[in-house]
């Protein structure tokens, strides 16, 4: 997977990925209501995505909305997200918070096109372009990590857990540039987590 902006460009786009990123947080610290703070940097990234394309620096299928490796890449997706999900079960179990009901289902239902537009932009455009502005994959790796992470910081737990989350979808993107399965990976895991570890009920915010 080779990124074809150059650094100019790439240093423009991440730029523009941590402004959307801090926005979020500036939202979310003002508690307004995520249907609006959802909308806004959704349809803020959907803008960016066709300007990306139109600048002739990336095509769809390069950014990650892609169908060819939905074959491959769909079992490393699925025992990374299993192995996460059971983590996670395990972790309702010991602290006794296992009912996972109506709310969950219904975050499952909505949260794939968040999920999706997160991918984006952690993935598609941020760890794509430190690859072009950063020599060592490792860091690349932690980097994107970080950054995802970051949008989810006043919450310790949920910031270790999207942490880690992060690492794992970097390395599977690397591999398997879809973003149409990690946002899968990532909406199975979030109605896992809020209930089962984080006992909370995001959609009550909406």
């Amino acid at each position: 997977m080779n990124p074809t902006a150059g650094r100019r460009d790439a240093i423009i786009d991440i730029s523009v990925v941590g402004g959307v990123c801090v926005a979020y947080v500036l939202l979310e610290s003002l508690h307004v209501p995520k249907r609006w703070s959802f909308l806004a940097m959704g349809i803020a990234l959907v803008l960016y995505a066709v300007y990306l394309v139109r600048r002739h620096t990336d095509s769809w299928r390069a950014l990650g909305f892609r169908t060819d490796t939905l074959r491959s890449g769909l079992v490393p997706t699925a025992v990374a997200t299993a192995v996460g999900a059971a983590a996670l079960v395990g972790v309702g179990l010991s602290e006794k918070r296992m009912s996972w009901g109506s709310e969950a289902l219904l975050l499952l239902a909505l949260y794939p096109v968040w999920a999706l537009a997160q991918q984006f932009a952690f993935q598609g455009i941020l760890h794509r372009r430190l690859m072009t502005l950063v020599r060592p994959t490792l860091l690349q790796v932690i980097a994107t990590a970080a950054a995802f992470a970051s949008v989810h910081f006043g919450n310790r737990t949920l910031f270790g857990l999207t942490f880690a989350a992060g690492l794992v979808w970097s390395v599977l993107y690397r591999r398997w540039p879809n973003l149409w399965l990690l946002a899968a990976s990532h909406s199975i895991l979030a109605a896992l987590a809020y209930p089962l570890v984080l006992a909370d009920a995001p959609l009550s915010r909406l």
